[in-house]
């Protein structure tokens, strides 16, 4: 029997090894002797202290005194302990990971600590390894949402002005017909389009006509009300939906985005004078579909260019269908 637990004790995985009370090994099996490179015949009767100088510690001191004295158990875990055994010279302590568990013997009248020792390295390893995966998974997720994020606002806007697009524009048409046909409120679609900007493109180029366009976006947007919305159709095309008390407020704003475009734009040292032309359609006096008061406020401003430019017109279903 005691070949056999001889030979279970060098075959375990794990460190296994024996203190009495004056901390002299007497087991010491040969997962020890494997890591350590230190032979059962050099370890054997040497004080522990000496075989393992981290045991000089005073909470492990306390831990096998309180096994030895007071019939204490004691879990470690290499979390917070890191190692207690440590390797041959020439091995990287710091990547060695060991939990250990002290636990009390009895034989006859005296008392020893038994010390196991399990190698958790590898398993700290894929433990670290997949907090990095983790981490890489976590980021990439950001970065992928930051991604759809920017896709959705490029999808929505334009480019160059970075006002809602015609997409946009519709949804918050449709949107705000919805709420108006609820709550029984009026809406103006302003369809707005710059006279002679091809001249301006012509004339000074198109980086020139681009900045043309973003001033004309800038004057547009702070013209009309904060809870309105314009838009750019494309072009030298902007569309504005506004809310409205009476229908007539529609002529209000309209008037205020021509004297909005009464003084020139300076561009590149270049002082150019453009006017604009607004077809208007109101709802619901002019329709209930986006594309139909869309259409109708397309009319009212071909009508204006029509007849000189540089105005406004509302939407006149008799003679405009």
């Amino acid at each position: 029997m005691g070949n056999l637990v001889s030979q279970a004790l060098n075959k375990a995985n794990m460190g296994i090894m024996i203190v009495d009370r004056h901390l002299k090994v007497v087991v010491w099996n040969g997962w020890l002797e494997r890591l350590t490179g230190k032979s059962r015949e050099e370890v054997v009767g040497q004080n522990l202290l000496e075989v393992c100088p981290r045991f000089k510690s005073n909470v492990y001191l306390n831990i096998l005194q309180n096994a030895l004295y007071h019939g204490q158990s004691r879990f470690c875990s290499s979390a917070l302990h890191k190692a207690f055994i440590l390797p041959n010279e020439g091995e990287d302590e710091h990547l060695i990971r060991q939990n250990m568990h002290v636990e009390p013997l009895y034989q006859e009248d005296r008392c020893y600590a038994l010390i196991q020792i399990t190698d958790m390295t590898n398993m700290n390893t894929r433990v670290y390894k997949l907090k990095n995966l983790i981490k890489e998974l976590e980021t990439e997720y950001t970065k992928i949402k930051i991604s759809e994020k920017i896709s959705k606002h490029m999808s929505l806007h334009d480019p160059l002005t970075g006002l809602p697009n015609r997409l946009a524009y519709n949804d918050r048409l449709a949107w705000a017909i919805s709420n108006a046909q609820r709550s029984d409120s009026k809406l103006a679609v302003m369809f707005v389009d710059a006279d002679g900007f091809k001249q301006v493109n012509d004339t000074y180029g198109h980086d020139v006509g681009d900045q043309v366009l973003l001033e004309m976006a800038k004057r547009l947007s702070e013209t009309i009300p904060t809870t309105d919305t314009v838009a750019r159709l494309g072009g030298d095309e902007f569309i504005i939906l506004s809310h409205l008390k009476e229908d007539h407020d529609a002529e209000i704003i309209a008037k205020q985005l021509e004297a909005a475009f009464s003084t020139h734009f300076k561009i590149a040292g270049n002082y150019i004078n453009l006017s604009i032309s607004i077809g208007i359609s109101l709802f619901p006096k002019h329709g209930q579909e986006p594309s139909e008061l869309l259409r109708h406020a397309d009319r009212a401003m071909y009508k204006i260019k029509k007849n000189g430019k540089n105005g406004y017109g509302i939407f006149e279903p008799e003679s405009d269908e």
